[in-house]
């Protein structure tokens, strides 16, 4: 038989994943600077969405797409911020602070989707 050895990281790391989004409802979410990770997250996803819908044809994908692209960005860019600030400023890691700004990036293509669809 065939045994995965990555597939239980792999579950415990999604079960995290949507696990996160409770620590929205909690004071960990300002305390720990969350908010500003899913709200600044959104605000920068929004432009990107209209700008790669517009110019680089991003509006004949479907929505899922146009989603992931939004929320996988969003992520990668939180990522990069994580181990700017642990390499350079001896920050600690905090894998939430990723989800956070993926849930930003998430609800920004949603929005950008829209407006698009409005202009």
């Amino acid at each position: 038989m065939i045994e995965c050895t990555i597939c239980p990281v792999m579950w415990e790391r999604t079960k995290n994943y949507f696990l996160d989004m409770k620590k929205i409802f909690t004071p960990l979410f300002i305390k720990n600077r969350y908010h500003l990770h899913l709200g600044l997250s959104f605000l920068l996803t929004i432009p990107t969405i209209l700008f790669m819908m517009n110019y680089m044809h991003l509006a004949d994908t479907g929505l899922f797409f146009q989603s992931f692209l939004g929320g996988f960005g969003a992520a990668a860019v939180n990522f990069v911020r994580e181990w700017y600030y642990g390499k350079f400023y001896g920050a600690p890691w905090d894998g939430t602070d990723i989800n956070m700004g993926s849930y930003g990036g998430w609800l920004g293509a949603l929005v950008g989707v829209y407006i698009y669809t409005l202009l």
